[in-house]
């Protein structure tokens, strides 16, 4: 087990459940391209990861799970490990983490998100800043990730 893993969880590639794919996906050239956060799409996805970003500040498990796809088809990938299937991360990653006396989130964010479609695949790229208290030393790290969201996955949204 790595606590400082979940230091690194801002820079992980996530696949998150986008809320609206209808507007979000369709094929007209209004929806290729960046949004801004405060288009249609954009505010959608906007919405989503910052609900993530909140449920992992307050290290609840359950929370993020309704922002995610609850199958293998979820991924995270930090540094020089994968976590294949939100089983996988949620048992093997999160779990271990949010359970230790010795690593607590402290503040989790993400800023600057930017959002794009292209075809069937809505994309978001944001920064993000995680403070943290290990072994009681406080600590802080900034990132980058990437949440990616395909059209093959449109029958397991739900709503939120």
């Amino acid at each position: 087990m790595k606590l400082l893993k979940m230091a690194s969880v801002a820079a992980a590639s996530i696949a998150l459940s986008f809320v609206a794919t209808g507007a979000l996906l369709a094929e007209d050239e209004q929806n290729v391209g960046p949004f801004s956060s405060s288009d249609p799409a954009g505010a959608e996805i906007t919405a989503t990861l910052t609900g993530y970003a909140s449920e992992v500040a307050k290290s609840n498990i359950e929370g993020m799970a309704a922002f995610v796809i609850q199958s293998d088809d979820y991924s995270v990938i930090e540094g020089g490990h994968a976590n294949w299937g939100w089983a996988d991360y949620r048992d093997n990653h999160l779990k271990p983490e949010f359970e230790s006396d010795k690593f607590k989130i402290t503040a989790y964010g993400y800023s600057d998100i930017r959002v794009s479609v292209a075809g069937d695949v809505a994309y978001a790229t944001y920064n993000s800043r995680i403070e943290y208290v290990y072994d009681g030393e406080e600590k802080s790290r900034d990132g980058m990730g990437t949440a990616i969201r395909s059209e093959e996955h449109t029958s397991e949204l739900q709503s939120h």
